[in-house]
């Protein structure tokens, strides 16, 4: 009964040894299976990372460009308005000389001076100057007011 036995000991263990022999390599495989996909995840990695980064670029890119139209835009619309206030201002004071000019007549005529040659061109030099002085006051008044409310 030893040889029997033997001849089954030594199955059992040719058995063995040829389902290690399979597990060896089918370890083997998935090692190589897994060593490729850690390269491939690790190539995935750094194509994400510079896909990334591109759009980054791009990004910042764009939001350089957008702030420089808006500073644009910015310095556009304080020109506007720095040429409505001049305009404004011109007014106010064509309206002023204008009032100071009607209120020189006014106050010629109450004195009796209808007649323009009675008037020196002193007289009439220093009433011209106090009216331009007046009018640039109130000019410059409604500036600073017009300037103060925008």
């Amino acid at each position: 009964m030893g040889a029997p036995d033997d001849a089954i000991r030594e199955e059992l263990i040719g058995a063995v040894l040829g389902e290690l022999s399979l597990l060896r390599r089918d370890v083997k495989d998935l090692s190589q299976l897994l060593e490729a996909s850690g390269k491939q995840f690790k190539d995935d990695g750094e194509l994400t990372l510079l896909r990334y980064a591109s759009r980054h670029e791009q990004f910042l890119k764009q939001f350089s460009e957008s702030s420089a139209d808006v500073l644009a835009q910015a310095v556009s619309f304080a020109q506007a308005r720095d040429q409505l206030l001049g305009e404004i201002s011109l007014r106010q004071y064509d309206e002023a000389n204008g009032r100071s000019r009607q209120l020189l007549r006014d106050v010629l005529r109450e004195a009796g001076w209808s007649n323009r040659s009675a008037l020196t061109r002193f007289e009439l030099a220093a009433w011209m100057g106090g009216a331009a002085l007046v009018s640039a006051a109130v000019t410059l008044g409604a500036f600073a007011l017009l300037h103060g409310l925008l």
